[in-house]
């Protein structure tokens, strides 16, 4: 069986270098002998699923063990920022093994790269605080128990510990688990756990080398299905046409502003709005969450009409146009506020009048 030679990146070298892969390494299946897929091909970009079902993707909330060449070519959900997506699977979390190979010491985190020879990533690890004494600094000495101090003691030789083991060297086993972030337009990982794996025999090595292959196989590879009772549901969302009656009320009233200010319209009806071909275009869009009822003719004009008066309220309701009469259904659109100043002035002049009249006089007294 010939080898397969893949792109690695060498550790302490900027060039990349190629190297010669034994046959059951990453790309090649143990029991058969066959080659698997190539792992660092991404597949052709594919509508994300709405995010209402990420959930029922078990891969979505657990640590997917992925090449980090793989992990630096996932598409960035447009959905939620931080969420990213292999062949439809929404990823969040990532579970990566491999060799440090550089290291910089922040004062409160270490940042490793970490490369499996697929890639390099850098994996930001937190140093653990400092423990808090459980004796408070105001208690004097007699009041505090020697189990307290016993705990103090404990406490801080484990925060040593820790420290110890949280730096590593370049050429250490790292095992990171995190999430996927972004900072300064470079993908990078941010560590929940992480700890130097001691495997002098490469036992932990090898068996994460048949293990990603197989899970790439039956897991990773195989697209994400929605389930049969929910693809009804679900299409609403996934079709870019159909929107929330919330959003098509909104985009309907935009247009109409633009329609009244292009023809310069002042006054208009409803049903005159209703007979434009451009806006019933818009308004007669699938609605997501319009209810329906048993005709879909008359569901549709319903909706339409529905539409429509929700636009003119908005409208109204923002001050763009305004109803002289609230018995007819003429509505007058604003101009730089001089028919409302005017309309305003009339009603207040009216209601003086009223008053006026209803005042009893001199002679009535």
């Amino acid at each position: 069986m010939a080898a397969l030679v893949v792109p690695v990146r060498k550790v302490g070298v900027r060039q990349e270098g190629y190297t010669r892969l034994r046959p059951f390494q990453r790309t090649l299946d143990g029991s058969t002998g066959q080659t698997v897929r190539s792992f660092w091909m991404q597949p052709a970009s594919l509508e994300e699923t709405p995010s209402l079902l990420w959930g029922l993707d078990p891969i979505f909330l657990a640590f997917a063990k992925l090449y980090i060449k793989d992990i630096l070519e996932l598409k960035e959900s447009q959905q939620v920022p931080g969420i990213f997506f292999y062949r439809g699977h929404p990823i969040k979390q990532v579970d990566v093994l491999g060799t440090v190979v550089f290291v910089r010491e922040k004062e409160n985190f270490y940042s490793y790269g970490v490369d499996d020879s697929t890639g390099v990533i850098s994996c930001t690890c937190w140093k653990s605080t400092a423990p808090t004494e459980v004796s408070s600094p105001g208690t004097s000495a007699r009041h505090v128990s020697s189990s307290s101090k016993d705990l103090d003691v404990m406490m801080r030789e484990l925060y040593k510990e820790e420290s110890k083991k949280a730096k590593l060297d370049i050429g250490d086993t790292i095992r990171v688990r995190g999430s996927i972030k972004v900072f300064r337009d470079q993908r990078e990982i941010v560590a929940s756990v992480f700890y130097k794996v001691e495997d002098p025999k490469l036992d932990i090595q090898m068996a994460r080398m048949f293990d990603l292959p197989y899970m790439y196989r039956n897991v990773y590879d195989k697209p994400f299905a929605i389930p049969e009772h929910l693809k009804d549901s679900s299409a609403g969302q996934t079709d870019h046409h159909i929107v929330t009656q919330s959003h098509l009320i909104m985009l309907l009233s935009e247009k109409v502003k633009v329609f009244l200010m292009e023809n310069k319209i002042h006054n208009f009806y409803q049903r005159e709005l209703e007979s434009v071909d451009s806006l019933i275009a818009i308004a007669s869009r699938p609605v997501s969450d319009f209810k329906t009822i048993e005709s879909m003719e008359s569901s549709n004009s319903k909706q339409i009409r529905s539409i429509f008066k929700e636009a003119i309220q908005l409208l109204l309701k923002e001050g763009y146009i305004f109803q002289k009469d609230q018995n007819r259904e003429v509505y007058q659109v604003t101009d730089q506020d001089k028919d409302l100043h005017k309309l305003t002035l009339n009603i207040i002049k009216e209601d003086c009048r009223r008053q006026k009249r209803d005042q009893p006089t001199w002679s009535q007294v």
